[in-house]
């Protein structure tokens, strides 16, 4: 992401999986492998982290090479991201993308959440 501006989405899109009403099946391309490795993006099970340096979540839909922050990420634990914390500090980022706006759709509260139902929604799984 920009250095100069951290760019996320103004709402969740449609597919998000912090949605409640959304899982793995909804997501294009759904890769349980990648989503797995987002966990050092969020806050552990004991609500500590993610590490300074920590890559922050991006949008699936994003391009490669111009992603934007997922917002559903962001307005659920973004705020404990140091980098997010960092972005509002300097100015780079409207502390208003740390909290759903009016009219979103209900979120997972943590990202435990919202890999335990994108493994138990995997399509893969069907697969096997």
């Amino acid at each position: 992401m920009s250095s100069c501006t951290l760019t996320t989405l103004a709402k969740p899109c449609p597919s998000c999986p912090w949605r409640v009403n959304r899982d793995a099946t909804d997501i294009p391309n759904f890769d349980l492998s990648l989503a797995e490795g987002l966990v050092s993006c969020c806050p552990d099970t004991r609500n500590m982290g993610p590490d300074f340096g920590a890559s922050m979540f991006a949008c699936h839909q994003s391009k490669d090479g111009a992603e934007v922050a997922c917002a559903g990420w962001m307005a659920t634990v973004g705020h404990r991201h140091p980098g997010v914390r960092l972005a509002v500090a300097m100015g780079r980022l409207d502390a208003s993308a740390l909290r759903p706006g009016t009219g979103w759709p209900d979120l997972h509260p943590n990202y435990q959440q919202v890999l335990e139902k994108l493994r138990a929604t995997d399509p893969a799984d069907e697969l096997i």
